[in-house]
């Protein structure tokens, strides 16, 4: 499958999981190391939300376990729904927000 294909599938709820699933594996297997390469990734499963791409934890594998196969350091803030990751290669910083991934460190607004 190309880097811009969607995982093809009959529809429905089996493909919704195929997909997940083989997004997942796109991210170990590209290993991307910036947030623009990780969105594109994400954004041919899903479309964004509020933020540049997103990635719902909707099974047991979630984008944070792929994010740690693929390079990344992953430093978790509250539960599995917030927290920041580091490229140590790229030195680029992410952080995700109950799906939605942003650029930068994550930092209360107040």
């Amino acid at each position: 499958m190309g880097e811009h294909e969607k995982p093809k599938g009959g529809g429905g709820l089996d493909s919704f999981w195929t997909g997940y699933e083989v997004t997942l594996e796109r991210v170990r297997d590209l290993k991307p190391d910036t947030l623009a390469a990780l969105a594109k990734i994400l954004n041919a499963f899903q479309p964004p939300s509020s933020g540049v791409a997103f990635f719902g934890n909707n099974a047991d594998d979630h984008l944070s376990d792929a994010l740690t196969a693929a390079g990344w350091d992953v430093r978790f803030i509250d539960g599995d729904y917030l927290y920041d990751a580091y490229h140590p290669v790229s030195g680029e910083w992410l952080h995700y927000v109950e799906g939605d991934l942003y650029a930068g460190r994550w930092r209360l607004r107040t």
